[in-house]
């Protein structure tokens, strides 16, 4: 009888081992856990976001859509439980970073990224077949762009101020299911595709996150001189997820390639070459006019309203033109110096400043050369001044001081001649907000002469032999073949010793450097 006892329960204790014991709740939280390549640096940070939609195998609806969960340093968690159905497969996706919008379809190239290149990165995950559970489940994020690494050997001489990637797509479409980019469906963004690069390490590598494509893309380098420097790049397919490095040496005109570099994180794709010339153009030159001064190339001026009626700026300028180069030695025909007022009588870039840089004619004028025919032509040009500006005209200089070496020119009714000094007393104007600047000069008297800085000082100031550009002729001078010699126009210039301090108007020779004070067009 115990025998059969014993089979029975056997029998019933085997039955119950082939039941199916249903669970009586889901296993909480959904929670991920993430692996990814490194991406921008870091990996990611609390506090990040990612939309997460999960799809129950077989179900026509998502049993959640686009749900926020966010990471608290070790995984990635939100409100979304598991469904109650434990034996029910699921397919996950998701995406970084989150949109409250909804799931992307689309992405727009991130056309400034100065400030680093993770506010360009996407990355996306997908898993299929996955179960409930009370564990994180462990997805890798792919990163969906394509990151570009730019690295400058720079032999310019001037600083990189910056970085574009040029040309391209400006979108895509996101196949976030099947983690894949595919060609923009819809109209295009309206924008053109500069991206500005992110400097990653101090003028020796940038980093742009750009879609990936088949392209002919640029490499445009700005550089602190002015110039800009552009590149095209050879023809490539460029892919999800891949790293690419552009090596180049940045010369004064033009770049080259350098073929070396190790790439890291990513999917090392290798390296991209420059295809034909590259072309070198001038940035332009901004300007923006508010009450008493004015911002010119990023420097500002001061301004005043003299009781001429004009307005003068202030102080001397100390613009550099495009393609131009400052000198320090006055024998050298470089047409820009910088001022030498100082007892050493040798030229200091630092007093640039304060005093500003000294021109000849022809760059203060804008043209190249001037010549016994062109020579009377440039009377109240623009020349190197802001737009609505112009360098002043004889009648301006005298209407301002009343007196000039010409008698012919003298204005006595200009609000600041004085008949006793026979000019305009300096302090006079520099109360009314015009003071002079001993800036010295650059002396050249004659096409063949050498030039030499001029500086002579009274009381301790230095430079105080100093001229201001005017745009009106005086005279052409030639010899007795007719060959030209010499271009004199009316500048201003400054007496300054123990007998008088005053501006008048005189001649100053075409080659020597001199200050340049613009006035406002009327």
């Amino acid at each position: 009888m115990k025998r059969y006892l014993t089979l029975a329960l056997a029998a019933l204790a085997f039955a119950a081992c082939q039941q199916t014991i249903e669970p009586d709740m889901a296993p909480g939280k959904v929670q991920v856990e993430p692996v990814i390549t490194k991406a921008t640096e870091v990996n990611f940070e609390s506090g990040d976001k990612i939309g997460l939609t999960m799809t129950k195998v077989n179900a026509t609806e998502a049993y959640a859509s686009n749900e926020l969960l966010a990471f608290d340093g070790t995984v990635f968690t939100g409100e979304l439980n598991w469904y109650a159905d434990a034996y029910s497969e699921a397919d996950v996706y998701a995406y970084y970073p989150y949109s409250a919008e909804g799931v992307p379809t689309t992405y727009v190239a991130v056309l400034d990224q100065t400030e680093g290149i993770a506010q360009a990165d996407f990355m996306a995950a997908s898993k299929k077949g996955v179960l409930p559970t009370p564990n994180a489940i462990t997805m890798v994020f792919k990163h969906m762009m394509t990151k570009l690494v730019i690295n400058i050997d720079n032999l310019s001489g001037a600083d990189v101020t910056a970085v574009k990637i040029l040309g391209g797509d400006a979108a895509c479409d996101i196949d976030l299911p099947n983690l894949a980019v595919l060609p923009a469906s819809g109209a295009m963004p309206d924008i053109l595709t500069e991206i500005t690069a992110y400097e990653a390490t101090a003028g020796k590598v940038w980093q742009a996150i750009v879609i990936p494509q088949t392209a002919k893309l640029s490499v445009e380098v700005s550089l602190s001189s002015g110039k800009k420097i552009t590149q095209p790049l050879a023809e490539m397919t460029l892919k999800s997820g891949g790293q690419y490095t552009i090596n180049a040496r940045l010369l004064q005109d033009n770049m080259i390639v350098s073929a070396s570099g190790e790439i890291e994180n990513w999917t090392d794709e290798g390296e991209i070459e420059f295809e034909g010339e590259g072309t070198t153009e001038d940035l332009p030159v901004e300007f923006t006019e508010h009450d008493g001064y004015f911002m010119y190339d990023g420097v500002k001026y001061k301004t005043v309203t003299l009781a001429d009626g004009n307005t003068w700026m202030a102080e001397n300028l100390r613009f550099i033109p495009r393609g131009r180069t400052v000198s320090s030695d006055p024998a050298e025909n470089a047409g820009i110096w910088y001022p030498a007022a100082n007892a050493d009588k040798v030229a200091d870039p630092a007093l640039a400043e304060t005093l500003g840089l000294l021109y000849d004619a022809a760059t203060a004028f804008g043209v190249e050369e001037i010549t016994a025919e062109n020579a009377g032509t440039f009377e109240g040009c623009q020349g190197i001044c802001p737009t609505g500006w112009h360098i002043p005209t004889v009648a301006e200089m005298t209407g301002l001081v009343g007196h000039s070496s010409n008698s012919a020119l003298v204005n006595t009714s200009a609000p600041y001649y004085d008949a006793t000094i026979k000019g305009a007393s300096l302090a006079a104007l520099a109360e009314a907000g015009w003071p002079w600047q001993f800036a010295s000069a650059r002396n050249k008297t004659s096409v063949t002469a050498n030039g030499t800085y001029m500086v002579t000082n009274y009381n301790g100031i230095y430079g105080i032999m100093s001229y201001v550009i005017g745009s009106s002729l005086h005279q052409v001078k030639t010899d007795a073949d007719g060959v030209m010699t010499n271009v004199q126009y009316h500048y201003f210039m400054p007496l300054y010793n123990a007998t008088n301090e005053k501006v008048s108007v005189a001649y100053g020779n075409f080659l020597s450097g001199a200050s340049v004070r613009c006035v406002k067009n009327k």
